[in-house]
């Protein structure tokens, strides 16, 4: 007995001493931590507690066009389509499902929303993507927002105690992620990114492709490398970052709205072919398909965009003009009203 009452008292103590210290911790350091390793989490601090649904965003939400007279976010027209509720913002660039969860398991649980709506990007479930140098950033960010004790999170953060990686291995998961991640392609000879960019590189398809030239041979390997994979349910991130989002929506009762977003399929076609838009459909419909499945409302937007829309033209981007962030817009407020979540 006497073993379990030093024990206790010792215990005690020092989980007075943690909250203490994380309290005081609260008070002083912490805010400056969150800017430096967390800084998206100020956009959702600011969120008016009456909203009615977040608009979850990456930089498709607010990349505008040098010399565009308007400067618009897509959540903010869908917020002036949808005049009888309130739609907050929380964007910045470089977001994926990954950090979007870390975003949602910080919603105050006493907002009462009517829904949340996440950007799906196609191209964050690409290697190049989930490999980037920037997801040490990234993973930082999440374990900065974990709700837990922050003094502890900022502790773990010293101790890099998240997926830190050097740039030098994060290209060596890139580049063995685009060999040994296999996709087929009825009738093509090619089923890795590494052989079909290999090829694109030594000119296979110039002579025969005349949207090819010269000098747009480094966009076409762009082209294959952001959108040349097939979604493994398994063992992609950013599907196992979703499937967290739909649970937490599920046990908050908030209903989930997904965006998919538009891809340059046109310009895409044009430059690698009707075997890259095979591989692209199949993910498009499997995503919608999924999601649909788990009670998700899926708008699909990824053949809507015209090619006119897209504004960068040397990689490819979910950067649109004023017209194209319109469509997203006018086609999310079709399916809230369609589902009544407007309600």
């Amino acid at each position: 007995m006497k073993i379990v009452k030093y024990i206790t008292i010792r215990l005690v103590v020092a989980m007075a001493f943690s909250f203490a210290m994380d309290q005081l911790y609260l008070y002083t350091f912490w805010k400056d931590d969150v800017k430096q390793h967390g800084d998206v989490l100020e956009n959702l601090w600011g969120v008016d507690m009456h909203s009615d649904a977040i608009y979850f965003g990456e930089s498709s939400n607010f990349h505008v066009q040098e010399g565009d007279s308007i400067k618009h976010r897509i959540s903010y027209a869908l917020d002036s389509l949808l005049p009888s509720i309130s739609i907050a913002t929380v964007d910045n660039a470089g977001l994926h499902a990954g950090t979007y969860l870390s975003l949602v398991k910080n919603i105050p649980k006493e907002m009462n929303l009517k829904f949340v709506l996440i950007t799906l990007n196609y191209r964050s479930f690409a290697a190049n993507w989930r490999y980037a140098p920037f997801e040490n950033y990234l993973a930082k960010s999440a374990l900065m927002l974990e709700p837990s004790l922050p003094i502890l999170n900022k502790f773990m953060i010293s101790l890099k105690q998240y997926d830190y990686q050097s740039d030098e291995d994060r290209n060596v998961q890139m580049k063995l992620a685009w060999k040994n991640e296999k996709f087929t392609i009825p009738n093509f000879d090619y089923d890795n990114v590494i052989e079909w960019d290999s090829a694109m590189a030594w000119h296979t398809w110039l002579d025969v492709n005349p949207n090819l030239t010269e000098e747009n041979l480094p966009l076409s390997s762009h082209y294959i490398k952001n959108f040349a994979f097939n979604i493994d349910t398994i063992n992609n991130e950013r599907i196992e970052d979703l499937n967290a989002i739909v649970s937490i929506a599920k046990n908050r009762g908030y209903k989930l709205v997904f965006n998919l977003l538009g891809e340059n399929t046109i310009e895409a076609e044009k430059l690698v072919g009707k075997e890259l838009l095979y591989l692209m459909e199949k993910n498009r419909s499997f995503l919608v398909n999924y999601f649909t499945e788990k009670g998700v409302v899926m708008v699909d937007n990824f053949y809507q965009i015209p090619d006119s829309c897209f504004v960068d033209r040397s990689w490819p981007t979910e950067h649109y003009n004023y017209q194209g962030k319109k469509i997203v817009a006018e086609n999310i407020k079709k399916a809230i009203e369609a589902n009544e979540l407007h309600y």
